[in-house]
């Protein structure tokens, strides 16, 4: 796996104590039968939370700048490999955030001063919004960046593990989606390899977007 140090997490984290979370402090993203299901909040590292979730705290920690994320960011350089998930709502050429809302632009603008002060080798972005195919429209193909969006710049991208079926953890319906159909689906795809799979970023973009239906999983940059 990849160590603590290594890994930067963003959540407002309102959703494990929420009174309506029938299984309080913990979070499922898979239903199950049994008793086997996965705490995926257990453990988990959290560096920014509440108030601390906005746009300008996510460019700061992106671009190396300590003073204003006030907590880790990124001191990567030209030998490291970067990878950035990021879920929230979306529409035409931004995304949100609890507070705030993060233009194409700007994330551009971002990925420049990362370029210029080389902090990565290659940087993945892997992006669950609506539109969210709108923020990488003008992501130029020379900067060795490559960005897969759950759908492409005109749709919504879709809840997944829903009720009434599918939201059983344990026995009991959570009453809420568990995951988003793009996330869910790479992600599931991603732990089927981690056993010693050898799965290149196209394959796995062309297996993602072959299986989930109701948006186009799109990809952007340096394909190759």
């Amino acid at each position: 796996g990849i160590p603590d140090e290594r890994i930067i997490t963003m959540m407002y984290d309102d959703v494990a104590a929420a009174l309506q979370n029938p299984f309080q402090g913990s979070l499922y993203n898979r239903p199950t039968d049994g008793s086997d299901a996965i705490d995926v909040y257990k453990g988990c590292k959290k560096d920014y939370t509440g108030s601390d979730v906005t746009p300008e705290t996510f460019m700061a920690v992106l671009t190396g700048d300590a003073r204003r994320a006030g907590g880790p960011v990124l001191n990567s350089t030209e030998e490291d490999d970067v990878f950035i998930n990021f879920a929230d709502h979306g529409a035409p050429g931004l995304v949100a955030f609890p507070r705030g809302t993060l233009h194409a632009r700007r994330l551009l603008r971002a990925f420049e001063v990362m370029h210029s002060k080389k902090m990565y080798r290659n940087l993945v972005f892997y992006l669950e919004a609506c539109e969210s195919g709108s923020m990488f429209a003008n992501l130029p193909e020379d900067r060795n960046i490559y960005a897969v969006t759950a759908a492409n710049g005109r749709e919504s991208s879709y809840a997944t593990y829903c009720p009434p079926m599918d939201d059983r953890v344990n026995g009991k319906h959570i009453n809420t989606c568990l995951g988003d159909e793009f996330s869910v689906h790479w992600l599931e795809d991603t732990d089927s390899e981690a056993s010693g799979g050898k799965e290149t970023l196209l394959e796995q973009f062309k297996r993602v977007r072959d299986n989930t239906r109701k948006s186009h999983v799109m990809d952007f940059g340096d394909v190759n």
